[in-house]
């Protein structure tokens, strides 16, 4: 049984709203706390998730736990125990977690694996990222010149 709960407080958007097993389509307001539902958009001042799935969530504040985030833009956002496909953020934290691609100002990590990380700092142990910016631009190169010399001698 799913339970999506509303609360009007004046703020931005439509107030605060709670998913507890259950989904949405779109979600906006100043505070969104998702409890093992899911939602496709998200848009708050702060965004909480616990075993939940989100596919995008632009806020100042995110928070999740045990679930999953296709993609973040947030001034502040902690990943625990998740898997996130993007994330571009001022400050960013992870612990345990596993990130495709992270853009940051700052980032503080512990035991997680990134695959693309950009950021002027880089804090923590036990982490594993596959590709910094240099490595990134350098593995694109090279890909680039293979599938070229591979169209060429196609053609032929």
């Amino acid at each position: 049984m799913s339970d999506v709960e509303k609360r009007d407080d004046g703020k931005r958007g439509e107030g605060d709203v709670t998913i507890r097993q259950g989904g949405a389509r779109e979600v906006n307001a100043h505070e969104v706390t998702i409890r093992q539902g899911g939602a496709v958009r998200v848009r708050a001042d702060e965004v909480e998730i616990t075993q939940g799935v989100v596919a995008l969530a632009q806020t100042k504040e995110l928070e999740v736990t045990a679930g999953t985030v296709g993609g973040v833009v947030a001034d502040e956002a902690k990943l625990e125990q998740t898997a996130a496909t993007f994330v571009i953020t001022r400050q960013g934290k992870l612990e345990q977690a596993a990130g495709g691609v992270i853009v940051a100002e700052s980032v503080t990590a512990r035991d997680s694996a990134i695959g693309l990380l950009v950021t002027r700092r880089l804090e923590g142990d036990g982490n594993k990222i596959l590709f910094g910016p240099q490595a990134a631009l350098a593995f694109g190169a090279g890909f680039a010149a293979a599938l070229w010399l591979l169209r060429r001698l196609t053609r032929s």
